[in-house]
């Protein structure tokens, strides 16, 4: 249990299960009626589950997240030597080179 990553519980990801289960279900809102500045029922409906989409997803995206920001090597130093140990030298090359 150490060596386990700081992260958020894991239960949060059935909150995905929200908008997928609200547009999946079509006979929710498969009518016309009530309307909203004259567009049916059937398209705002799922116009409206876009923003609350992003919204769960953001959501549950800061709730899992790993807690430390893992080393990017873009913008942060870089260690003393790389992973696979220090630069070697270029071999030459040509005629007799090897023997």
């Amino acid at each position: 249990m150490a060596n386990e990553p700081n992260r958020g519980s894991r239960w949060w990801y059935l909150l995905l299960l929200i908008p997928l289960v609200g547009l999946l279900a079509t006979p929710i809102y498969a009518h016309e009626d009530p309307e909203l500045f004259g567009f049916p029922f059937f398209y705002w409906y799922q116009f409206v589950w876009v923003p609350l989409s992003v919204a769960v997803t953001w959501l549950v995206y800061t709730r899992t997240r790993t807690r430390e920001a893992p080393y990017s090597g873009r913008f942060s130093r870089r260690p003393e030597t790389p992973p696979g140990g220090p630069p070697r030298a270029p071999r030459e090359r040509g005629v007799g080179a090897g023997r």
